[in-house]
């Protein structure tokens, strides 16, 4: 593996001790060679095999009692978030070519004729081969370039205003990613058809059937919120994730309801089984409130969806 001369030069700046954060589909393939690789530039590595979600996710406490002096990033960039020992962030561009997978279905896009194209932060090195074959199709395709977003197109779970700024000049988004997780952030905040090209699986998929649904369940969980009487407040400690929900707590209790501030660094079923709750309200990464509520077994809301209710 491969590790770019920059990355290296930004981790011997800041120590010795390396502790890697890293998404879970690196895990089974190239994350142990990375650490292999980084030990025989001399660094002492940790791997953290807690989940992490994304550059909001940064395990800086952890790595200190580790005693390592700076995490590396993998696959993620800049969220803002301020870490108590330094962060350097490796895009980890995956390298694989979409352009023949679009090329293969065109024909699903056939009928757009102004293409929204975004992606997730593994592809954006591709996405000018993508505008450039498009546009060679007769395809008009526009790209965002978005203050506090590194790069044109860039969308993350849970900001995507490179897709919005664009929505009224298109007539069809475009997101080039792995599965359909960022397809189905930016259709569910947009009036716009959505088509993921998934470069894993290799296949273009439609998702705005995943729209309907998920709102459905929204809907749903609104009508019950209105009868529920004990209510969890789901809270993560995350450090780019974080929001006090004191107020919010208090909030509920004007409504009748008993409210109760469950905290932890990943909110599961497992973790809140047996606690006697009607209700949940997440005020973690907003995507759990969406299309991530059927891993639960009790009723969620994203508290901003709960004040509309």
């Amino acid at each position: 593996m491969e590790i770019p001369k920059h990355i290296i030069g930004e981790l011997k700046k800041a120590g010795k001790r390396v502790f890697i954060q890293f998404p879970e589909g690196l895990k089974s393939k190239e994350i142990q060679e990375i650490a292999k690789s980084l030990e025989k530039e001399g660094f002492e590595c940790v791997l953290c095999v807690e989940r992490t979600y994304g550059a909001c996710d940064v395990r800086d406490m952890e790595a200190k009692r580790m005693k390592c002096d700076v995490i590396l990033h993998v696959g993620h960039v800049d969220f803002g978030v301020k870490p108590e020992i330094p962060v350097v962030y490796w895009e980890y561009f995956i390298g694989s070519d979409p352009v023949p997978i679009i090329e293969k279905e065109l024909g699903k896009i056939g009928k757009y004729k102004k293409i929204g194209l975004v992606g997730s932060i593994q592809y954006m090195d591709k996405l000018p081969e993508v505008k450039k074959y498009l546009e060679s199709k007769g395809k008009k395709v526009f790209i965002a370039e978005v203050e506090g977003v590194k790069y044109p197109g860039q969308i993350l779970g849970c900001r995507l205003k490179a897709g919005k700024v664009i929505e009224g000049k298109v007539d069809v988004f475009l997101v080039v990613s792995a599965a359909k997780f960022y397809g189905v952030g930016l259709v569910l905040n947009t009036d716009k058809p959505m088509l993921t090209v998934d470069v894993e699986a290799k296949k273009l998929t439609n998702v705005d059937d995943e729209k309907k649904r998920i709102h459905k369940i929204i809907a749903w969980n609104k009508s019950l919120f209105k009868d529920a009487r004990k209510v969890g407040i789901l809270v993560t400690w995350k450090k780019g994730q974080l929001v006090l929900p004191y107020t919010i707590k208090k909030h509920l209790e004007k409504m009748g309801k008993e409210a109760y501030i469950l905290a932890g660094d990943e909110l599961t079923q497992e973790k809140i089984l047996g606690l006697k709750l009607d209700f949940l309200i997440n005020t973690t990464c907003p995507r759990v409130g969406t299309d991530d509520t059927e891993r639960y077994e009790i009723p969620m809301l994203n508290w901003d969806q709960a004040v509309r209710a």
